[in-house]
């Protein structure tokens, strides 16, 4: 690489000055690049988390899947499903917006993950046993697990797991009809109604309508 030649005395000394203003004026840049740089991995790089709820095709469950988002990977999903009525639960991902599908109530943001933890997660809720078949086990007992594995894996502390879950009661368990009588009228009827299965949901409901 060739030697710049010399410049003369008095312009050596505006180089100087000009070339020290230049000198702050990129650091001054790069300041602020990199704050700018920083700023954007830690809001755009974290996962939001979220727990989508939809109405039951039929039965009295709403079904839930724990879902994670950002903008520049979209979608990824979890849940159980069941290919017929009353058939075994088994685990399936699908990388969707939970909400295209016209049962999908409004999302129930659960926090957000550092990229970091969001990597290995996907690997920890492969592991969690799916039992099949079971009266006591559905898909928002997933769902729960799921949110609980979150916490064990330290992407989250107490405080956001316990408002999280806070959060899904009002939706876990049977649905509760609005126009219930008060002194148990609706219950009268109970052993006549067909048997309800845990989770309404079938393998091509999610995001199918």
């Amino acid at each position: 690489m060739p030697k710049p030649s010399k410049p003369k005395s008095d312009e050596k000394s505006r180089s100087k000055k000009h070339g020290s203003k230049s000198s702050k004026s990129r650091q001054h840049s790069h300041r602020h690049g990199s704050t700018s740089q920083s700023h954007q991995s830690e809001t755009g790089g974290a996962f939001e988390l979220y727990c989508a709820i939809y109405q039951p095709r039929s039965g009295n469950y709403y079904h839930w899947a724990f879902a994670m988002y950002r903008p520049d990977l979209g979608w990824g999903v979890f849940e159980v499903v069941q290919d017929e009525e009353d058939g075994p639960f088994r685990a399936v991902y699908r990388q969707t917006d939970p909400r295209s599908s016209l049962r999908c109530l409004p999302l129930i943001p659960l926090g957000y993950i550092h990229p970091d933890h969001a990597q290995g997660l996907a690997g920890h809720i492969n592991g969690i046993q799916v039992p099949g078949e079971s009266a006591l086990w559905n898909c928002q007992d997933y769902v729960l697990e799921i949110w609980d594995l979150v916490l064990e894996v330290g992407a989250i502390d107490e405080y956001t797991r316990d408002g999280g879950r806070i959060a899904l009661m009002p939706y876990y368990g049977p649905i509760q009809e609005a126009d219930d009588g008060e002194n148990g009228e609706g219950s009268e009827d109970e052993n006549d109604q067909p048997r309800q299965y845990q989770s309404a949901e079938y393998v091509y409901d999610s995001g199918s309508d």
